[in-house]
C-alpha cells in the first residue's frame, strides 16, 4: 500500500511538472503573456431608451496576404421613431488614403448581403453601404444583416494597416452608421481629425490567425485554442463600446499590471521593455487618476499596444494605439503625454460619446484638459511644463488669427488649423472655464457630465446645460463667446 502511495505520489509530481514545463513553453512563446489570461463575461449594463446593436464578426485573418476574409452577423434595432426601408454601414478601408502611394491598396469589398436570411441588393459607393430591407423597419422593430466581406490591409502607417512588422485593425469591418434626430450621417473619411460618429453596441469577435502571432483587442478574451494546421482561435466578448479594435505581431511582448480589478497591459515589440515600462506606468497612473476625477473605468481590461501608426496615437475602446518610433526614449516626455492623452479618450470619446466629426472639441479638448489636469496633480507640472498643443494655438494665432471650434472637420482649412483649435483653443475653453467657476465646481461637472452621458452621445448643448446646471451661472454666452 505504501509503495503504491509512492507510486502515486511520484506519478502526481511527474504530471505536475510536464504541466508546468507546458505552461512555461506556452510562456515562452508570448501567447499568455501578451493576449492576457481568459476573462470572465464582461457586465453589460442598460442604456435606457436605446436598444444597441450587436455584432458577432468571424474573421481568418491571412498575414502573409495581407487580408482578412470575414462575415459580420448584426442585430439592429430602430431606435428612432421614424420608419427605414434602407440600412447604411460605413466602409472606411475604401478610403482614398488607404489605396495613395502604397504597394497593396486597401479595401473592404462586401461579397453577399443577407436580411432576416434573405438575399438582398446592395449598393458600394465610396466608403458607405447602402441595404435595401424589402420591407420598412418600424420603429422599435428588429433585423439581422448577415454580410460576407474581404478586407485587403494597406501597407500603411495608419490607424488600418501594416507597418513595422504590425497589423493595426482600426475601422477595418463594415460597422453601421448612426440615424439619429438628424438622419442618417454618412460622412465619408475625412482627411484630418477622427471623421467618425458611432453608438454603442456589443461585440463578441471571433479571430482565427497563424499560432506564431499574438493579437490584442478591445473586450475580454474569452477563448483561446489551438487549431490544426498550425491555426488558433481568439475570441472576445465586450461590454458597450463604440468600436472593435485589433493590434496583431509575432514579434510582441507584453508587461501587466492589476489595477482595482482592471488588467491594465502594455503591448510592444521585443527589445522595447524600457518604452514598453514607461507606457504601463503612465497608463497605470492615467486609469487610476482618471477614475477617481471624473468616474470609474468601467470595463476590465485596457491595453496599450505599441503600432505601426505614425501620428502619435489613437483612441479606441479598451485599447489604444501608441507609435512605435515613440518608444526608442529619445522623447521620454513625448511618450508620456500622448499615453496619458489617449487613456483620457476612454472617458471622452469611449463612455461618453460625441459626434467627433461636427463637435471634434467635446472629445478633443476635454481630452486634452483632462491630459493637463493630470499632469498637474499626479506629475506635480504646470501648463508651460507639458506637451500640450496650447502652444501651437497660440503661434496658429500670431500667423492666421483667432477661429471657431465649433464647426466640421471638413470646414477646417488645414490640419494645422484643426489642431490648433480642437485640441489647443478647445483646451484652453476649459481651463478658462475652471478660472471663472472653480475647480471644484468644474470637477463635480465633469462627473455628472460623465455619469448623466455614459454609453450615451453627447452634445455641447449638453455640456453647456451640465455646466450651467453644476455652477449655478448661466455661461451659455461663455461658451459662444470660445466656440463660435
Amino acid at each position: 500500500m505504501l509503495a503504491r502511495r509512492r507510486q502515486r505520489l511520484a506519478i502526481g509530481a511527474a504530471v505536475a511538472v510536464l504541466l508546468v514545463m507546458a505552461v512555461f513553453i506556452y510562456q515562452s512563446h508570448g501567447v499568455w503573456q501578451v493576449e492576457g489570461a481568459v476573462l470572465p463575461a464582461p457586465v453589460v449594463p442598460d442604456v435606457t431608451g436605446f436598444v444597441p446593436a450587436v455584432y458577432d464578426l468571424e474573421v481568418t485573418l491571412d498575414p502573409e496576404r495581407g487580408t482578412v476574409s470575414g462575415s459580420s452577423r448584426i442585430e439592429y434595432t430602430n431606435n428612432q421613431a421614424v420608419p427605414l426601408p434602407e440600412i447604411y454601414l460605413h466602409l472606411y478601408p475604401n478610403a482614398a488614403v488607404f489605396s495613395q502611394d502604397v504597394r497593396r491598396p486597401g479595401r473592404l469589398e462586401i461579397t453577399a448581403v443577407r436580411v432576416d436570411k434573405k438575399s438582398r441588393p446592395f449598393v458600394v459607393e465610396g466608403t458607405l453601404l447602402k441595404v435595401m430591407l424589402g420591407s420598412t423597419l418600424e420603429s422599435g422593430e428588429q433585423v439581422i444583416l448577415d454580410l460576407n466581406w474581404e478586407l485587403t490591409v494597406p501597407d500603411y502607417p495608419g490607424r488600418l494597416g501594416e507597418n513595422d512588422g504590425i497589423i493595426s485593425l482600426g475601422n477595418w469591418y463594415p460597422v453601421l452608421a448612426v440615424y439619429d434626430e438628424a438622419g442618417w450621417h454618412l460622412d465619408p473619411y475625412y482627411d484630418w481629425g477622427d471623421p467618425f460618429y458611432s453608438e454603442v453596441g456589443k461585440y463578441r469577435v471571433k479571430l482565427t490567425l497563424p499560432k506564431s502571432y499574438k493579437a490584442v483587442a478591445t473586450g475580454n478574451l474569452r477563448v483561446r485554442h489551438l487549431l490544426p494546421g498550425c491555426q488558433k482561435e481568439l475570441v472576445w466578448d465586450t461590454s458597450l463600446v463604440r468600436d472593435f479594435a485589433l493590434a496583431v505581431s509575432s514579434n510582441f511582448t507584453a508587461l501587466e499590471q492589476p489595477l482595482k480589478g482592471t488588467l491594465v497591459r502594455s503591448v510592444f515589440p521585443c527589445g522595447n521593455t524600457k518604452g514598453g515600462r514607461q507606457v504601463l506606468t503612465a497608463g497605470i497612473e492615467a486609469v487610476d487618476f482618471f477614475s477617481r476625477v471624473f468616474g470609474p473605468y468601467p470595463y476590465d481590461q485596457f491595453t496599450l499596444v505599441a503600432t505601426g501608426f505614425c501620428q502619435g496615437g489613437m483612441e479606441y475602446p479598451n485599447i489604444v494605439f501608441l507609435a512605435q518610433q515613440l518608444y526608442n526614449q529619445t522623447d521620454a516626455e513625448l511618450l508620456d503625454y500622448i499615453t496619458v492623452h489617449e487613456t483620457a479618450h476612454q472617458w471622452w470619446y469611449g463612455v461618453v460619446g460625441n459626434n467627433q466629426i461636427t463637435e471634434a472639441w467635446l472629445d478633443e479638448g476635454l481630452t486634452e484638459f483632462s491630459t493637463i489636469l493630470f499632469f498637474e496633480k499626479v506629475r506635480g507640472r504646470g501648463q508651460n511644463e507639458t506637451r500640450s498643443l496650447l502652444n501651437l494655438y497660440q503661434v496658429y494665432c500670431q500667423a492666421n488669427g483667432d477661429g471657431k471650434i465649433l464647426r466640421p472637420v471638413n470646414e477646417f482649412p488645414d490640419e494645422l488649423a484643426y489642431n490648433a483649435l480642437v485640441y489647443g483653443k478647445g483646451c484652453l475653453l476649459l481651463l478658462q472655464l475652471r478660472e471663472e467657476i472653480g475647480e471644484q465646481l468644474m470637477l463635480k461637472a465633469l462627473q455628472t457630465y460623465y455619469q448623466r452621458f455614459a454609453y450615451k452621445t453627447a452634445t455641447s448643448e449638453d455640456f453647456v446645460q451640465v455646466v450651467n446646471e453644476i455652477s449655478g451661472c448661466d455661461l451659455t454666452g461663455f461658451f459662444q463667446r470660445w466656440l463660435l
